[in-house]
Formats: C-alpha cells, structure tokens, sequence
C-alpha cells in the first residue's frame, strides 16, 4: 500500500469537514434556532450565537468536525456540540450562573425555575409551559409563582463582553482609590440586594407575589388578574399599597431614595 504523506491526510479531513459542514448547514441552523426558542434568545442575539456557532464549528480548519468518528449520527453529534457551545457561549458572554441556596434546598422544580426566569429570562408563563412540557412537574401557573415568590430576588444576569475593545473602553481599577470605589459600590449592591430581600419579606404572601409578578416578570395587571384569578380593577391600587410599604421598607433599612427609584425601574424594564 503506497503511502500517503501526513500533509495529503490533513487536507483530506479538513475537505472532508468542510463538505460535512455545507452538507449539513441546514441541521445546525435549525439546532441553533431551537436552543435559541428554549433559551429566550431573539432577534440580534440570536443572530449573533448563531454566527458565533458558524464561526466555532469552521474554526481552526473545522476541528470540531474532524473529531467526528460515526459513532453516533452526525445529526446527533452535531446537536451535542451545539449545545456544548451554548453554554460556553453563555458563559462568556453572561458569567456563570449558579442556583440560590434556597432552591437547591427546595429541590429540582425550584432550581430549574429560578434558572430559567432568572438566568434566562423567561417569563413565568413561559418556564412554567417549558417545565411542564419536559415532565418536571405538574404545578399550575400560580403554584410556581408562588414557589418563585418563595425564593430570594435576584438582578438577571446582563450581557459580559470581555473583548480587547471592551478592556479598552473599560478600563480595570488600576490605583487604589479605583479599588476602594469598587469595593465600596460592590458592598452597596449587596447590601441593597439584602434591603430588598427583607423588605419583599415582610408583605403579605400574595401581595409579595404580585409585586414579583408586576416588576420582576414585567407581567401586566391584567395578566397577573387572569393567573391569580383576581379582580383586575382593584389590583391596581393594592399594587400601588404594596409599593408604598416596600419604599417605606427599603428607606426605613437606610436605601436611599435614588436607588429605589433605580431598582423598581431596573426591576420593571
């Protein structure tokens, strides 16, 4: 048998790979467009993981695809390396996520609907249908917002960049007056996080659920009527009652009136 040359080997995997890639473009676009639809991924950052996939899958003379052996379908490899990349993807861009103690205590229902609302921004009806769609649990719309009223708040996680213009634009603290402002504003946060905890703590249950409802699921009054089964028309004002308890809480704890307005707009966007 003649032999072949590495070289020659090298170039016929990688044509091998780029073939496979074209042959089944079609595949990963719809792999990509489902992990988008479960992931709540719209518009321009779907547009952009999928590109992202594009450019990983071809990267470094598609070395992804020459690992493939046909031990399974590609179908399939191609749906595990997808979804392998979303979530260091998801890393890169949002940071890592990690379940409050409170759900891991509650068990898996609680950690997989704090995940979804919380981390992937799902709205409640949204996690709900999706928990119960994969056999999860059985829990109505109500249950599960009341098993997330349970759980400690939580700032959804933003977009990270962590690209060489981004480092350049944003600067890390170099000097120490940069550090100490840096320390002084990350204690600032918690501590607010910890004012608001408490504070959502002392309203009545169904009302701590409303206001979860109304500013941190962006729900409308009327939604949240036809989900909690409650008058629409009279909702409003105990809104506005809870909200009035909750300021006088967070300034009572000593948060300033500038940062209540900034987390209830934060909350509410």
């Amino acid at each position: 048998m003649a032999h072949v040359p590495h070289s020659a080997l090298i170039i016929q995997e990688r044509q091998t790979a780029e073939a496979c890639f074209g042959e089944n473009l079609d595949l990963i676009e719809r792999v990509v467009a489902s992990l988008c639809r479960r992931h709540g991924l719209q518009g321009d950052d779907a547009d952009e993981f999928a590109s992202w996939t594009r450019l990983k899958l071809v990267d470094n003379d598609y070395a992804v695809l020459r690992k493939f052996r046909g031990e399974s379908s590609i179908g399939t490899y191609l749906t595990v390396v997808i979804a392998m990349l979303f979530r260091e993807y998801r890393v890169q861009r949002w940071g890592r996520w990690r379940p409050s103690a409170e759900a891991r205590r509650r068990g898996e229902v609680a950690v997989r609907l704090e995940t979804l609302v919380h981390r992937d921004g799902f709205p409640l009806h949204q996690a709900a249908e999706s928990l119960r769609s994969v056999g999860c649990t059985t829990l109505s719309d109500r249950d599960l917002a009341v098993l997330l009223a349970e759980l400690p708040p939580r700032l959804p996680l933003r977009p990270r960049e962590s690209g060489p213009e981004l480092l350049l634009e944003n600067p890390s603290p170099s000097s120490a007056e940069d550090r100490i402002l840096a320390e002084e504003a990350e204690r600032e946060r918690r501590s607010v996080n910890e004012a608001l905890s408490h504070a959502l703590g002392t309203l009545p249950p169904e009302d701590r659920l409303i206001v979860r409802m109304r500013f941190m699921e962006s729900m409308s009054v009327a939604n949240i009527a036809r989900g909690l089964a409650l008058p629409q028309k009279p909702l409003y004002r105990r809104i506005e009652r809870a909200l009035s308890e909750l300021r006088s809480s967070l300034q009572a704890a000593g948060v300033s009136r500038e940062h209540i307005q900034t987390l209830l707009d934060h909350s509410a966007s």
